[in-house]
């Protein structure tokens, strides 16, 4: 099971970091959710899909290395690492959403 878990997370990791270079790098912002419609309203500018883009970045950086590891180690590991992973994903999308929009 630990190995389709972390076969799971390698992909999750290739579609995070997809989007994320092509938010961050490339500057694709139509990519997230509701932005086109929130920068003509003035709640978000690129700073905040920048930040975006970043989260992704990093999420599939750290879903790739866990998702490796977790190929040679113990179930536990690999579903403790996932749940940590989706937590601290979340959290920073949440914290980017509420502190990234203008009032």
């Amino acid at each position: 099971m630990h190995v389709a878990l972390g076969i799971i997370m390698i992909v999750i990791s290739g579609a995070l970091g997809f989007f994320g270079y092509m938010i961050a790098m490339r500057g694709k912002y139509a990519l997230i959710t509701n932005y086109v419609m929130e920068k003509h309203a003035g709640k978000v500018d690129s700073s905040y899909a920048q930040r975006v883009g970043w989260i992704e970045i990093f999420a599939a950086v750290y879903f790739f290395l866990f998702g490796v590891l977790s190929l040679f180690f113990s179930n536990p590991f690999a579903w403790t690492v996932f749940l940590i992973g989706v937590v601290l994903f979340v959290a920073a999308a949440l914290l980017n959403l509420f502190l990234g929009r203008k009032l």
